[in-house]
């Protein structure tokens, strides 16, 4: 496809040197909203060391109310243990055979070995919650300083966020007053293919060969472009092709 010739109110040259600074602007455009785009993803990869430490403090936390749920059950068996164990002990002056006082010193036996095993669940129980509340002594300096971490990369990233939406605001201006110099069909045919090819919508010519699409060039149609009258397509990607030489003559007037 190729654009009427020389039907600019500028120069095919000037126009193209027009859609080359465009282009830069589209491109920085994109860029940046690739760059918005992974704002997030960082800002969650920063934010990770702190959240694994948070879940292992709700683990701990969760931890320790379970121990002193158990703890608490455990001593009120303890509590009903000892009861049990003092009311077999106050039935020993009521025995009167020896083989009565023989069963009765053994059941005395067996509640006070269910006593003591009360007495080491709740010991066990107290030593594991001090562990616990050590383990979350422990933590919460970590906790701190991996919140700080992130509060600051946190900062940062929206800092970053801020400047880049800051420069786009100033490019879409930039882009909109340039935008005003070309030929209307021209910056049609353009914006559609920024928005296909992601801001590269012209392509220079190397060695016969569109940089757009890496393809080699008829080489009518190389020689078309190298003369410079009118403004042609890729046959490939479909992108606009020009040539430095176009832009260095263009310069020199």
């Amino acid at each position: 496809m190729s654009y009427a010739k020389i039907g600019f109110e500028d120069s095919v040259n000037t126009q193209l040197q027009y859609l080359i600074e465009l282009q830069k602007f589209d491109l920085r455009i994109f860029q940046i909203l690739d760059q918005q785009k992974k704002i997030p993803g960082l800002l969650q990869i920063a934010e990770a060391p702190l959240c694994e430490l948070q879940g292992k403090l709700q683990v701990l936390k969760n931890e320790g109310e379970s121990l002193a749920k158990q703890r608490r059950n455990a001593e009120l068996e303890l509590g009903a243990q000892e009861a049990q164990l003092q009311k077999v002990r106050a039935r020993l002056s009521e025995l009167k055979t020896n083989k009565e006082y023989q069963a009765h010193l053994f059941e005395i036996e067996l509640a006070r070995k269910k006593k003591d095993t009360f007495e080491e669940a709740v010991l066990a129980l107290m030593e594991r919650a001090d562990q616990n509340s050590q383990a979350i002594k422990e933590l919460e300096p970590q906790i701190e300083e991996a919140q700080k971490v992130y509060d600051l990369e946190k900062a940062k990233l929206e800092t970053q966020a801020a400047d880049l939406q800051q420069e786009i605001t100033e490019l879409e201006q930039r882009q909109q007053q340039l935008s005003q110099s070309l030929e209307h069909t021209l910056l049609s045919r353009y914006n559609r293919l920024k928005n296909l090819r992601k801001g590269f919508a012209v392509a220079e010519i190397r060695d016969g060969s569109c940089i757009g699409c890496r393809l080699q060039l008829p080489p009518q149609l190389v020689a078309d472009v190298r003369r410079g009258d009118q403004l042609l397509d890729c046959s490939y990607c479909r992108r606009i092709l020009y040539m430095a030489n176009q832009l260095e003559g263009e310069s020199d007037q």
